[in-house]
């Protein structure tokens, strides 16, 4: 991305351009936006795009990072404000609100939460030395922090059981709120019983699946049916 000194106009127009792109990226996809249209909304010069960021892929960067910068922020103050409210009534922080906190920024900001979505979903798909530098510095922090409040939460688990299980969360959230078909097949699958388009209960069915996936024991036994339990017992 290039790095120009800019002045109070400039720095004008390319948050005007980094709006238009959230705004289309959000409505369009990324990869079906066209600078023409970006351009257009943000009321610039086709060349600007060029001129100020170099490419629609640098501009691209710019917007995931400073969609990271401002969701996850907001992720880490409501988490720290959870974890101080634990401790001053001296228990466990509860789970299912460190979880409604994470997946917050995607669920509850609109069009820029799926933006988001999205967006971290094409650096796990394809990764760039670029995304790679976003993750480490706008997610990686609150990652560990996250992993340490959901094993401050699960205190019959061991720590280390978070790693995997939080990679597997990311996999859950991103996946379920980029891709809008998935409403639409649950719908399919449960022949209308489920309102596929009811945010809240999509949120919450969320929430139960993922605090199902935290709390579980580290090994499962499969049940063992009754016939099967008889015939254990004749051999024995």
């Amino acid at each position: 991305m290039r790095q120009k000194r800019l002045d109070p106009q400039d720095k004008q127009i390319t948050e005007r351009l980094m709006q238009a792109a959230e705004f289309v990226f959000a409505e369009k996809g990324v990869d079906k936006a066209t600078l023409r249209e970006i351009t257009g909304r943000a009321n610039v010069n086709l060349a600007a795009v060029s001129y100020y960021f170099g490419s629609k892929s640098d501009l691209t960067l710019a917007v995931f990072s400073q969609l990271s910068t401002r969701l996850n922020k907001q992720r880490l103050v409501d988490l720290e404000d959870c974890l101080a409210r634990a401790k001053a009534a001296k228990c466990p922080p509860e789970l299912k609100a460190i979880l409604e906190i994470f997946i917050r920024p995607y669920v509850d900001t609109g069009e820029s939460g799926r933006l988001f979505a999205r967006l971290v979903m094409q650096h796990r798909i394809a990764p760039t030395d670029l995304t790679r530098a976003i993750i480490k510095r706008h997610f990686d922090p609150m990652a560990k922090r996250f992993i340490e409040a959901i094993s401050l939460a699960c205190p019959h688990l061991e720590p280390n059981d978070f790693f995997w299980r939080y990679a597997f969360m990311i996999g859950t959230v991103v996946y379920s709120v980029a891709d809008l078909s998935i409403r639409d097949r649950t719908a399919q699958l449960s022949e209308g019983k489920i309102d596929a388009g009811n945010a809240r209960d999509f949120r919450d069915a969320m929430v139960n699946f993922l605090i199902g996936g935290m709390m579980g024991a580290r090994e499962v036994q499969a049940p063992v049916s009754k016939a099967r339990s008889r015939r254990l017992a004749a051999t024995s």
